[in-house]
């Protein structure tokens, strides 16, 4: 796809150059993620020691992972889709080799999978969607 930079009337008043949309929701659960494993952390830190250091890492992976999406989106820094899908990436491969470093089996490798399906949705919608290039780079696709 072709994209040509945004004009200043476009980004005044396109509502593609505001925080809207699936962008909105996936920046709202990441904040959603981040606090929940804080807190989690904070109130209940026993259990994520039960689970195991491997998955205690993922954990902290992912709440490190939202809380910088958050940040980054919020500042609207253009790098915001490369670093969030390389992290979100990096995150599943992480769990990918956790899972099969502690046998855990099948259940897992299905888990990781539909992970992966969504890690997919979520990198495509960053690269390609009209949204996540109109607010992170001020571009939109060219005629």
């Amino acid at each position: 796809m072709t994209w040509r930079e945004m004009t200043d009337d476009e980004l005044a008043g396109l509502p593609e150059a505001r925080l809207g949309g699936a962008l909105l929701w996936m920046v709202s659960a990441a904040a959603i993620l981040c606090i929940g494993a804080l807190i989690g952390s904070l109130v209940a830190f026993q259990a994520l020691r039960e689970i195991g250091g491997r998955y205690t890492i993922a954990v902290g992976f992912i709440a490190v992972w939202s809380a910088v999406f958050v940040i980054m989106t919020l500042l609207r820094l253009r790098a915001t889709p490369v670093v969030a899908s390389l992290g979100f990436l990096a995150w599943i491969a992480y769990r990918f080799a956790a899972a099969l470093l502690s046998h855990a089996g099948w259940p897992l490798m299905v888990d990781l999978l539909g992970e992966t399906l969504l890690a997919a949705g979520f990198c495509g919608y960053m690269a390609g969607g009209v949204r996540p290039n109109a607010y992170y780079r001020r571009r939109l696709p060219a005629p």
